[in-house]
């Protein structure tokens, strides 16, 4: 009876790790630290202003509350763990460099999955800010923005020509290309394989399926990655859009390409207006508007595409595991949390429902002439592109950037480029295997 009792017990308690049921906490104790690392220092002061307020649920503990910005975090995580070396409760991952966490199931096997825990909450975050941070179908973190995109924009460039801004890319690309004999372009691109991504995906196209499959060279896909490329040549070949290369895109040269009228905008997720346009360009206040991505005229593909974005995850060993998914659930997948977070360091909510409270959609923001640009979020919430990460992904967005550049040079096609990626990528994978 005893040996049965003794079996039933582990296999309910293999079940529960297996559904990412929590670490018990310490039953005495009476002073808990709680740590956390990022690489934004934002975080850091969101984390401390919420974890004030939710300590209070627990009268009898003394809890300490270690946030900070660790230089190069993601290596430093790494390396403690194949050292093994302790790691924080919390971590910021951010997004590019969740693979690095897939490797040999690291995320499986050192942090929490959250698909459980999240329970009824799951269905509350939109799906394109979960995928990001799941693997092998599971969820190990829960992210901080929208990242939606929009095109950042100077109205005055079009109304002092009796131009309409665009709001499809046939549209874009003719009125680009009127803009282009003064010399003024619409918007910039780069070699980043990331900002390539963004436009295949508002196409409707997938480079990885949820298996981490590479699934580019599937009929459907490679032949939206060919017209994103070419939508991109007509652009560049009319002036109405402008190459940059990578290492000034978010530096000086942009700005000032705007202060001197030869540069209306950028195509851009949300996290560029507060942390790349504004502080940068403090002088143009008012100057700007916010409009939606233009959309294809055949009305495939999505509203919006995204870009970026940075998931918290739970060290799984950490004897505050319990803590710690406590504080980022009432700090992340709460409602009035997360339009705190906007109001407090402007990320966008990730939770649809936000974008129905008037403090989204009904502030005003100054620096674009008091415009209430929540209300352009709200318009795109229920259509973030869903995406997939993969192993190699990493891998696709190095070469897809070596392929740009010779895209964009004009020494190869659209075809070619795509043809070409597809053959590199399909030798690495076989190569890893």
């Amino acid at each position: 009876m005893r040996r049965t009792l003794l079996i039933v017990t582990l296999l309910l308690a293999c079940a529960m790790i297996w559904a990412g049921a929590l670490p018990a906490a310490a039953q005495d104790a009476s002073e808990v630290t709680l740590t956390m690392w990022t690489h934004d220092g934002l975080y850091v002061q969101f984390f401390n202003a919420r974890a004030e307020e939710w300590q209070d649920r627990y009268p009898d503990i003394d809890f300490t509350f270690e946030f900070e910005v660790v230089p190069s975090v993601f290596d430093k995580v790494l390396g403690n763990l194949a050292a093994g070396e302790e790691i924080p409760d919390l971590l910021g991952i951010e997004q590019g460099s969740f693979p690095r966490f897939m490797q040999g199931g690291i995320i499986e096997s050192k942090f929490l999955d959250l698909t459980d825990l999240l329970a009824d909450d799951y269905d509350l975050i939109v799906e394109g800010r979960h995928t990001p941070y799941k693997y092998q179908g599971r969820v190990y973190g829960v992210d901080s923005s929208l990242c939606a995109v929009v095109y950042y924009y100077q109205p005055s460039i079009f109304e002092e020509r009796g131009l309409s801004v665009p709001t499809t890319w046939d549209e874009y690309l003719e009125t680009g290309a009127a803009l282009a004999e003064e010399g003024i372009a619409m918007s910039y691109i780069t070699d980043h394989g990331g900002m390539f991504m963004m436009y295949l995906l508002q196409r409707g196209g997938a480079i990885f399926d949820e298996h981490g499959e590479f699934v580019l060279p599937e009929e459907e896909n490679r032949a939206i990655a060919v017209e994103v490329l070419n939508l991109l040549r007509e652009g560049l070949d009319s002036g109405a859009i402008r190459y940059v290369p990578s290492a000034e895109v978010w530096g000086p040269a942009i700005i000032n390409a705007y202060r001197e009228g030869n540069l209306v905008g950028a195509i851009m997720p949300d996290w560029y207006s507060d942390y790349i346009l504004k502080p940068q360009a403090e002088d143009m206040a008012e100057q700007f508007r916010i409009g939606r991505m233009p959309v294809w005229e055949d009305g495939d593909g999505h509203k919006t595409s995204v870009w970026g974005g940075t998931g918290f995850a739970v060290a799984k060993e950490s004897e505050n595991a319990q803590y710690a998914w406590e504080l980022l659930q009432y700090t992340y997948v709460t409602l009035e949390n997360q339009i705190k977070r906007y109001e407090e360091i402007a990320y966008y909510p990730t939770m649809a429902a936000a974008f129905h409270d008037d403090r989204i959609v009904g502030l005003s923001d100054p620096f674009y002439a008091g415009q209430k640009t929540g209300e352009v979020f709200a318009e795109i919430v229920d259509d973030v592109p869903i995406w997939y990460q993969s192993l190699f992904r990493r891998t696709f967005e190095l070469q897809m950037a070596a392929e740009l550049a010779v895209f964009f040079d004009g020494t190869v096609t659209a075809d070619e480029a795509i043809d070409n990626i597809v053959q590199y990528m399909e030798d690495e994978i076989a190569f890893a295997e």
